[in-house]
């Protein structure tokens, strides 16, 4: 489903929770569909879910750009998926993984974050804020400071930096110069909406995250997804997003609720 699809679809789930109707029955009606996967909930009962461990570390790879012995191998989820709780979205980060390299090498620690509106542009702000308070938990109180590989990742439906042409973007500490002051802090930007609306310019990309932007866009579509069956990951996520996999109380949940406001701030801009 769309965006706009999965917000009348909650509405409705509401609207039948409300007066007592047949929550199951309602949401069997749509079990072929595909969810949204850039819904909140959504994508943290897909990735962070341990017997999808592999579909999120290609998508972090795919996201950082990690090639080789730079990758991604050994992740694990700090705060997994448990059934009826999706977490308290106020006060930590979407997803948030770590990876040991072992030796001296810091560990990584990954946060993924998704963001459909910029409100008076202070999405950067929250960003900012949290990878203060990610670094901040790296440090036990009275400790020498030895910062962990942080990363995170924004997916984003809204253009940060308008006027460049990439869609991808790189974040560090560097000085006038454009040298990095330090690389163990970097803060990874994805315009999905960019990369949507302007297909045509990037149909010729073809690196990972491109290929995983049009494969998720298709499912939220559900367009044609033949082109990407025969990837065993794109397979798995066409797998994953079929709403038969989630409950009338996952979509209960408060994470699934942005869509009633969404709805409403809708309603009241065709009022006036």
């Amino acid at each position: 489903m769309t965006r706009d699809e999965f917000a009348l679809f909650l509405k409705g789930l509401k609207n039948v929770q409300e007066k007592g109707g047949d929550a199951d029955a309602y949401v069997k009606q749509y079990e072929k569909r595909n969810v949204y996967f850039f819904n909140d909930g959504c994508i943290k009962k897909i990735l962070a879910s341990e017997k999808n461990l592999a579909l999120t570390t290609d998508l972090i790879n795919a996201a950082l750009n990690l090639v080789g012995s730079d990758r991604i191998e050994n992740p694990k989820l700090v705060n997994p998926y448990v059934p009826g709780e999706l977490g308290h979205r106020s006060i930590e980060p979407d997803l948030l993984l770590t990876n040991e390299r072992g030796g001296e090498i810091p560990r990584d620690r990954i946060s993924i974050e998704i963001q459909h509106e910029n409100h008076k542009s202070l999405y950067s702000d929250r960003l900012v804020f949290c990878v203060a308070r990610l670094t901040n938990n790296m440090v036990p109180k009275g400790a020498v400071p030895q910062l962990e590989n942080l990363h995170v990742i924004s997916f984003q439906f809204f253009d940060t930096f308008k006027d460049s042409p990439n869609y991808r973007h790189t974040v560090q500490w560097r000085n006038q110069e454009q040298m990095v002051y330090f690389d163990r802090q970097t803060v990874t930007l994805v315009e999905v909406d960019k990369f949507l609306r302007q297909a045509g310019k990037f149909a010729s990309d073809n690196c990972r995250i491109a290929l995983w932007l049009r494969a998720i866009d298709a499912l939220n579509r559900e367009a044609d997804f033949s082109r990407y069956e025969s990837d065993p990951m794109f397979k798995v996520l066409q797998n994953e997003v079929k709403m038969s996999n989630f409950s009338p109380r996952t979509m209960s949940n408060s994470w699934m609720k942005d869509y009633e406001a969404k709805i409403g701030r809708a309603s009241c801009r065709e009022r006036v």
